[in-house]
């Protein structure tokens, strides 16, 4: 075999190799860019089956359709407590189990003002987190959001899911959730008196 061969045979096997493993990049990258969190929108089946529990459903509950991203085995949520913009404790971490039954996971919350409890739940289609926190005695009016518009995740990055704010007569701010702005999530904290935050990382 002549020297230009085996050169011309070595550009060949260089550029199939090039190819290959752009063709798996791509693959990967469509793999990644398809998982996804977006509002849940409720059928008339469901509408009726929350009509008669205690929670408003339009306004209790955010709940999201799921695809996780392929390798993920947990969903790992957080909450943290802000007061006037700081930090005050982590109220809560544990993972949702993601398997092949995992395509949705809500978070509910409901006051009790008699107990001065805030209480969430964090549920998916195995998995169910309680969670209960002191309420600041001068809170007295919420607001509940999330996210408004389906958005693309990635593995072990933290996006934020959803918000109770809190108000202390000087009135709230709300806004829709972005995990695009971190900048949004920062000035809605620092701009609102008392803020529950949950966020979820696929790991």
């Amino acid at each position: 075999m002549t020297k230009r061969m085996i050169t011309l045979l070595s550009v060949i096997f260089i550029a199939v190799l090039a190819v290959f493993f752009m063709s798996q990049t791509s693959l990967a990258s469509k793999l990644t860019a398809s998982a996804f969190m977006k509002p849940h929108h409720y059928s008339k089946h469901e509408e009726k089956m929350l009509a008669v529990t205690n929670l408003d459903y339009k306004s209790n509950i955010i709940a999201y359709d799921v695809k996780a991203p392929s390798d993920a085995k947990e969903a790992y949520v957080k909450a943290t407590y802000y007061e006037k913009g700081k930090a005050k404790e982590p109220l809560f971490s544990g993972g949702l189990t993601v398997s092949k039954e995992f395509d949705m996971f809500a978070i509910t919350y409901k006051i009790d003002d008699d107990a001065h409890k805030v209480m969430f739940n964090v549920g998916s289609n195995d998995t169910n987190l309680g969670i209960e926190a002191e309420k600041p005695k001068k809170m007295n009016g919420y607001s509940f959001t999330g996210l408004e518009k389906k958005q693309t995740v990635k593995m072990n990055k933290t996006y934020p899911v959803a918000a109770l704010f809190g108000d202390d007569g000087s009135g709230i701010r709300v806004a829709p959730l972005s995990t695009d702005d971190g900048e949004v999530v920062k000035e809605l904290i620092s701009s609102n008196p008392y803020v529950y935050l949950f966020t979820v990382e696929f790991k």
